[in-house]
């Protein structure tokens, strides 16, 4: 980061600035010595997730437990986003450490949160500068990511269209909710970070997410922590969904992930096509506590 942004903001809050690993997007820094404690989040005037992020952190503000916004400024060509710095572990560690008991309790809270202090904010038509859910115009994404092969767009065309979750009433989404952007305290506490994906949109692509991610990652235990957290999230909201419409959703987030990477590496682009097969061939039928239309 400029070294110049590094010294307004330790000049500014007092503090010495400490670069943050372990999954940020953007160049991130603890900002230690600083009362509250804070984050920093730093990103290019251009990068429009930022814009995004800041307007889902404003609108959930008082109703989940999320990092409160102190400032939003530019300097240098970057945008600084200043923000508190949330107690906890993040909840992926858990699952890494193997303690599975933590780990499911975790999943059920994560559930219940989801239903009930994010997906309760309905969409908004008036509510300006947050993204829209785009699977209307899925389809013509998909044919135009010339990097897919030929029979996992036709494949992931024929899934979506025959297992189709529109008529769900749109939602305030994360958009990129999991243990990856959960921290956890020890009483049980759970902190949402990283809204640069939130979007007005159906609720299921969030509860899908959350289950493809765990069925990538941790196979072994997937089965048993998703359905703890399908029955969290089915105690706050009784969504209605077939395993085909969970399945069409995991396929709408990770084809908006391969829209994202256009000009990526091509090694970065074919882990996701081999993501987006493995998706069409996984089985999404084994998650006990989802309910059937």
């Amino acid at each position: 980061m400029n070294a110049n942004i590094i010294r307004a903001l330790e000049i500014r809050y007092a503090c010495r600035l400490e670069r943050l690993t372990g999954g940020y997007t953007n160049f991130a820094y603890l900002m230690a010595g600083a009362e509250p404690p804070l984050v920093a989040k730093v990103t290019n005037l251009s990068n429009e997730d930022t814009l995004n992020e800041i307007q889902a952190m404003k609108l959930v503000q008082g109703s989940c437990d999320t990092p409160a916004i102190h400032e939003v400024s530019e300097m240098d060509g970057m945008r600084i986003l200043v923000m508190d710095c949330m107690p906890g572990v993040s909840a992926q560690s858990v699952l890494d450490a193997g303690d599975w008991a933590r780990a499911e309790q975790i999943y059920s809270r994560m559930g219940q949160l989801l239903a009930s202090q994010i997906h309760s904010q309905p969409y908004q038509l008036l509510e300006q500068g947050l993204r829209l859910s785009n699977r209307s115009a899925l389809s013509q994404m998909i044919k135009r990511l010339e990097f897919v092969p030929g029979p996992l767009s036709r494949d992931s065309l024929q899934l979506l269209s025959a297992a189709d979750a529109q008529d769900q009433p749109w939602v305030l989404t994360h958009g990129d909710y999991g243990v990856h952007n959960i921290l956890c305290e020890p009483e049980g506490t759970l902190h949402v970070l990283d809204w640069e994906w939130a979007e007005w949109g159906g609720p299921l692509n969030d509860v899908a997410w959350v289950c493809w991610f765990t069925k990538l990652h941790y196979p072994g235990q997937a089965q048993k922590l998703n359905a703890a957290f399908i029955r969290g999230y089915l105690s706050g909201n009784p969504l209605s969904f077939t395993p085909q419409q969970l399945k069409a959703s995991s396929l709408y987030k990770v084809w908006n992930v391969l829209h994202r990477l256009r000009i990526a590496p091509k090694e970065v682009q074919r882990e996701w096509v081999r993501r987006l097969e493995w998706t069409l061939n996984e089985d999404f039928s084994d998650l006990h506590g989802s309910s059937h239309s």
